[in-house]
């Protein structure tokens, strides 16, 4: 009779352990918080064209306070967004090249073909709008985008389209739950993956839609701070361009394929909040253009480098 019962211990045991060791991980939204939120994104692209390559670089920065109202009564509780401040530098072929900060007063780029780039970041300087959520913190709908769109009326063609995109609703709408929708529904414990399916717009009509990997670590130190680490890859990739969208070469085929990809996230379980994030993945392939009329057969070397940071702060 001892032998069972020891052994049964040891199951009752082994049992415990693992309910210990399993998590919740799930944001949290407090009143009258207030985030800023660093963003610096690098873009490495060659394009080969007819054996030659085509080199791209683009390093840009951007901060972002959202700042949290009270709930209201019917249980909304309404997230101002605001466009702090932003730079953006650009090294492209034949050794042309953009160097733009929000601090400059005069955002103007000296190059006819990309001049406006300038007008639509001097047009974004400051942009703000309202994302409100409901009494389960999902989306309701987002607010005050039309503030910023009366600007697109003294732009050039190009900047006022890309000012629409940006600042179009439904999409604030889409990426901010694709953001907060990529924690697991269920308890995880370290070593279970789940995976998530996210689209980024990348300007132009443009879309690139990942298949990511996200892989509960464990907890980290940080200062004084337990985190947990999440590890995140991409694992597969396609690529998309809006037919109705104007550019002087349409991309008939894509065959994208991961190349590499690694990134961690930082996420304080207390808080609910994401402290820091960091992401790089690099894709190849080839790519079949329309430009002018002529077929075109390229292939693309695409690597994408981003950081966030987070600081919060209460009122």
């Amino acid at each position: 009779m001892i032998r069972p019962l020891v052994a049964m211990t040891a199951i009752v045991c082994g049992l415990g352990h693992l309910a210990e060791a399993q998590v919740k991980l799930e944001y949290k939204v407090a009143e009258g918080m207030i985030e800023r939120q660093k963003l610096s994104a690098k873009v490495h692209q060659v394009m080969t064209i007819n054996g030659m390559d085509v080199e791209t670089d683009v390093d840009q920065g951007a901060v972002t306070v959202s700042s949290n109202g009270k709930r209201k009564p019917d249980g909304t509780l309404p997230i101002e967004i605001t466009l702090e401040s932003f730079r953006i530098k650009m090294t492209l072929p034949g050794g042309m090249e953009i160097n733009l900060d929000s601090a400059d007063k005069d955002l103007k780029v000296d190059l006819p073909q990309l001049a406006f780039i300038g007008d639509l970041l001097k047009a974004m300087r400051g942009a703000s709008y309202t994302v409100v959520l409901d009494a389960k913190d999902h989306v309701k709908f987002v607010e005050g985008t039309e503030k910023n769109l009366t600007k697109a009326a003294d732009l050039p063609k190009q900047a006022a389209e890309a000012l629409k995109a940006r600042f179009n609703a439904d999409r604030i709408k889409r990426e901010y739950e694709q953001v907060y929708g990529n924690l697991p529904d269920v308890l995880v414990r370290e070593g279970e993956p789940w995976e998530r399916t996210e689209t980024n717009d990348i300007g132009g009509g443009q879309t690139l839609t990942f298949k990511r990997q996200y892989e509960y670590k464990g907890t980290v130190k940080k200062g004084d701070k337990t985190l947990d680490k999440i590890a995140v890859k991409a694992i597969e990739v396609s690529y998309k361009q809006d037919s109705n969208v104007e550019s002087p070469a349409k991309v008939t085929k894509s065959d994208l394929k991961i190349q590499s990809s690694e990134g961690a996230i930082l996420f304080d379980r207390e808080a609910g909040a994401v402290v820091e994030r960091q992401d790089k993945t690099r894709m190849k392939g080839g790519m079949s253009l329309n430009a002018g009329g002529m077929d075109l057969d390229v292939k693309l070397d695409l690597t994408l480098d981003s950081s966030l940071t987070v600081e919060k702060a209460a009122r």
